[in-house]
């Protein structure tokens, strides 16, 4: 089966809590104004930030309402349950190959706290970059997913994977995890990505003029590191410096207040280009075939 007809049947679609949409997710449109298509400004990446539900439950009903404030139609938004009532949010945009680019970001919390930096803000940025990815033609197949249950150890990105095939992991050519970002910087992490990837990010940052620094970053763990162990490309992305990450995450410092609209401005637009590079240049490059590079060589020996 292709990639996302599977997809499609392992997960269900539009699965709501009884009496379906928020207020909180719907206040614009009642007014008549629902999410413009393309990308979002700086005003839409703020509101969606500052929303930042106290309870799971609630977290991940909104999730699915912003993506249908997004473009998403009620039966492209599917739900993966993942034990204890919770669910992962999938919403896959179809590209002209079956080369698949996984974007993601846990959608729950831990008791302490508002948990908007860690991790509303990488939730919701999957969201926001559907949103302006949604129009494009694209040769891969983007999955943007909001995982459930990362703060009990990875639990949903670990179903969605296990959920796979070893013929559907092979397709996966990227996973890009979002998570704690909009604090006081834009940073990838060294030592639990893969080098392709980071040289790729930091390339994106340069031609870009994007702030992106790779930092060492010890003491955690994320729903990219799901995807690697099954042999997928990984990288992650984060916000908050290692002067400020323990002070502000699982406390009852992580509310808006550590927010910074420019640095998550600066993290959205970064990865909004990191993805359209990962689609004009797959991650995954083939190799040279044994024998032609031995062609070449004999080639340049005798007539070099």
């Amino acid at each position: 089966e292709a990639f996302v007809l599977r997809s499609e049947r392992l997960f269900a679609a539009g699965r709501l809590a009884p009496g379906g949409r928020l207020a909180v997710a719907k206040g614009a449109a009642a007014q008549g104004r629902t999410r413009p298509e393309g990308v979002p400004t700086d005003e839409d990446l703020n509101k969606t930030v500052a929303l930042s539900p106290l309870t799971n439950p609630e977290r991940e009903r909104v999730i699915a309402e912003l993506f249908k404030a997004a473009g998403a139609k009620p039966e492209e938004i599917k739900t993966q349950d993942t034990g204890r009532g919770t669910h992962n949010i999938m919403v896959v945009k179809k590209g002209r190959t079956d080369r698949v680019i996984v974007v993601g970001g846990h959608h729950d919390k831990v008791h302490e706290g508002a948990g908007t930096i860690d991790n509303w803000t990488g939730a919701t940025m999957v969201v926001n970059l559907y949103q302006a990815m949604r129009e494009l033609d694209t040769d891969a197949t983007f999955v943007f997913i909001a995982f459930s249950r990362e703060e009990e150890g990875l639990v949903g990105s670990d179903k969605y994977v296990e959920s796979l095939t070893r013929e559907q992991l092979k397709k996966i050519d990227a996973m890009i995890n979002l998570d704690t970002l909009g604090v006081d910087s834009t940073l990838s992490w060294k030592n639990g990505s893969d080098k392709v990837l980071l040289a790729r990010a930091l390339e994106t940052a340069r031609r870009t003029g994007r702030e992106l620094k790779e930092t060492v970053l010890h003491g955690g763990d994320s729903d990219h590191t799901s995807f690697r162990r099954a042999g997928v490309l990984g990288i992650m992305f984060f916000g908050a410096s290692l002067e400020v990450i323990w002070d502000i995450i699982h406390s009852a410092n992580d509310t808006i207040a550590s927010f910074s609209l420019p640095h998550y401005v600066n993290a959205y637009r970064l990865t909004l280009e990191f993805l359209k590079d990962l689609d004009a240049k797959p991650a995954r490059q083939p190799k040279p075939n044994v024998l032609f590079r031995l062609a070449g060589w004999l080639t340049d020996r005798l007539f070099g």
